[in-house]
Protein backbone atom coordinates (compact mmCIF):
# COMPACT_ATOMS: atom_id res chain seq x y z
CA UNK A 1 0.00 0.00 0.00
CA UNK A 2 1.50 3.38 -1.00
CA UNK A 3 2.37 5.79 1.68
CA UNK A 4 0.18 8.84 2.21
CA UNK A 5 3.27 11.07 2.45
CA UNK A 6 4.48 10.06 -1.01
CA UNK A 7 1.18 11.27 -2.48
CA UNK A 8 1.42 14.57 -0.64
CA UNK A 9 5.00 15.12 -1.83
CA UNK A 10 4.00 14.35 -5.44
CA UNK A 11 1.12 16.84 -5.27
CA UNK A 12 3.44 19.49 -3.83
CA UNK A 13 5.97 18.93 -6.65
CA UNK A 14 3.17 19.19 -9.20
CA UNK A 15 1.90 22.42 -7.63
CA UNK A 16 5.41 23.92 -7.74
CA UNK A 17 5.77 22.90 -11.40
CA UNK A 18 2.40 24.47 -12.30
CA UNK A 19 3.27 27.70 -10.48
CA UNK A 20 6.65 27.85 -12.25
CA UNK A 21 4.98 27.30 -15.64
CA UNK A 22 2.43 30.02 -14.94
CA UNK A 23 5.16 32.47 -13.89
CA UNK A 24 7.23 31.70 -17.00
CA UNK A 25 4.25 32.32 -19.30
CA UNK A 26 3.40 35.57 -17.51
CA UNK A 27 7.02 36.74 -17.64
CA UNK A 28 7.35 35.98 -21.37
CA UNK A 29 4.06 37.75 -22.18
CA UNK A 30 5.09 40.84 -20.21
CA UNK A 31 8.55 40.92 -21.85
CA UNK A 32 7.07 40.48 -25.34
CA UNK A 33 4.54 43.24 -24.70
CA UNK A 34 7.21 45.60 -23.33
CA UNK A 35 9.60 44.99 -26.24
CA UNK A 36 6.89 45.39 -28.90
CA UNK A 37 6.74 41.75 -30.02
CA UNK A 38 2.96 41.85 -30.16
CA UNK A 39 0.02 42.89 -32.27
CA UNK A 40 -2.60 45.43 -31.27
CA UNK A 41 -6.14 45.15 -32.59
CA UNK A 42 -8.66 47.90 -32.00
CA UNK A 43 -12.16 46.52 -31.53
CA UNK A 44 -15.41 48.04 -30.32
CA UNK A 45 -14.78 46.89 -26.76
CA UNK A 46 -11.28 48.36 -26.65
CA UNK A 47 -7.83 47.12 -27.56
CA UNK A 48 -6.79 43.47 -27.83
CA UNK A 49 -3.07 42.73 -27.44
CA UNK A 50 -1.75 39.42 -28.78
CA UNK A 51 1.71 38.07 -27.98
CA UNK A 52 3.44 34.90 -29.20
CA UNK A 53 1.84 31.79 -27.66
CA UNK A 54 3.91 29.78 -25.21
CA UNK A 55 3.64 26.00 -25.10
CA UNK A 56 5.13 23.51 -22.67
CA UNK A 57 7.52 24.58 -19.93
CA UNK A 58 10.09 22.24 -18.36
CA UNK A 59 11.79 23.17 -15.10
CA UNK A 60 14.99 21.46 -16.22
CA UNK A 61 17.87 21.68 -15.84
CA UNK A 62 18.09 23.34 -18.31
CA UNK A 63 14.86 25.32 -18.20
CA UNK A 64 13.12 25.07 -21.59
CA UNK A 65 9.87 26.33 -23.01
CA UNK A 66 8.28 26.42 -26.44
CA UNK A 67 7.00 29.47 -28.29
CA UNK A 68 4.93 29.76 -31.46
CA UNK A 69 5.99 32.47 -33.90
CA UNK A 70 3.22 34.83 -34.92
CA UNK A 71 2.78 35.53 -38.64
CA UNK A 72 5.46 37.93 -39.85
CA UNK A 73 7.94 37.21 -37.05
CA UNK A 74 11.33 35.56 -37.43
CA UNK A 75 13.12 33.63 -34.65
CA UNK A 76 15.50 36.51 -33.89
CA UNK A 77 12.48 38.66 -32.93
CA UNK A 78 12.01 36.46 -29.86
CA UNK A 79 15.57 36.87 -28.56
CA UNK A 80 14.77 39.99 -26.51
CA UNK A 81 11.79 38.58 -24.58
CA UNK A 82 13.51 35.19 -24.18
CA UNK A 83 16.64 36.81 -22.73
CA UNK A 84 14.53 38.73 -20.23
CA UNK A 85 12.86 35.51 -19.13
CA UNK A 86 16.27 33.82 -18.86
CA UNK A 87 17.51 36.61 -16.63
CA UNK A 88 14.39 36.33 -14.49
CA UNK A 89 15.06 32.62 -13.82
CA UNK A 90 18.79 33.12 -13.23
CA UNK A 91 20.12 32.11 -16.65
CA UNK A 92 22.85 33.86 -18.62
CA UNK A 93 21.55 33.54 -22.19
CA UNK A 94 19.19 31.56 -24.43
CA UNK A 95 19.42 29.26 -27.41
CA UNK A 96 16.56 29.03 -29.92
CA UNK A 97 15.94 25.70 -31.65
CA UNK A 98 13.40 25.10 -34.39
CA UNK A 99 10.98 22.28 -33.58
CA UNK A 100 8.39 22.13 -36.36
CA UNK A 101 6.55 24.71 -38.41
CA UNK A 102 6.37 27.96 -36.47
CA UNK A 103 7.29 26.43 -33.08
CA UNK A 104 10.63 27.12 -31.39
CA UNK A 105 12.22 25.66 -28.27
CA UNK A 106 13.89 28.22 -26.03
CA UNK A 107 16.68 26.72 -23.90
CA UNK A 108 17.89 28.85 -20.98
CA UNK A 109 21.65 28.55 -20.69
CA UNK A 110 22.97 28.70 -17.15
CA UNK A 111 26.69 28.37 -17.83
CA UNK A 112 29.07 29.26 -15.02
CA UNK A 113 30.51 32.75 -14.82
CA UNK A 114 33.14 33.41 -17.51
CA UNK A 115 36.74 34.13 -16.49
CA UNK A 116 37.44 37.73 -15.50
CA UNK A 117 39.24 38.52 -18.78
CA UNK A 118 36.21 37.44 -20.87
CA UNK A 119 33.59 39.57 -19.15
CA UNK A 120 31.98 42.17 -21.40
CA UNK A 121 32.77 45.77 -20.56
CA UNK A 122 29.92 47.58 -18.87
CA UNK A 123 27.48 49.09 -21.30
CA UNK A 124 26.93 52.82 -21.05
CA UNK A 125 23.79 53.88 -19.26
CA UNK A 126 20.81 55.49 -20.94
CA UNK A 127 21.41 58.74 -22.75
CA UNK A 128 20.37 61.90 -20.98
CA UNK A 129 17.50 63.85 -22.42
CA UNK A 130 18.19 67.29 -23.75
CA UNK A 131 16.93 70.07 -21.56
CA UNK A 132 16.43 72.51 -24.42
CA UNK A 133 14.66 71.91 -27.70
CA UNK A 134 16.50 71.29 -30.92
CA UNK A 135 16.91 74.48 -32.97
CA UNK A 136 17.93 74.75 -36.59
CA UNK A 137 19.00 77.92 -38.36
CA UNK A 138 16.33 79.25 -40.67
CA UNK A 139 17.45 80.19 -44.19
CA UNK A 140 17.05 83.77 -45.34
CA UNK A 141 13.68 84.90 -46.63
CA UNK A 142 13.14 84.11 -50.26
CA UNK A 143 15.55 81.17 -50.18
CA UNK A 144 14.23 78.02 -51.87
CA UNK A 145 13.73 76.19 -48.52
CA UNK A 146 12.25 79.07 -46.54
CA UNK A 147 8.95 78.36 -44.79
CA UNK A 148 8.14 81.99 -43.92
Amino acid sequence: MPSLRAGVAAREREAVARAFESDMRREFRAAAEFLGVRTKTHVAAGVTITTPRTGGVEMGPPVTFTVELMPGLVPSDLLGPARRVAEAVGGRDVRLERIAGRWLRVVVLDDPEPPADEIEPARPGPRRLRTRPFTTPCPAEGAPHSFR
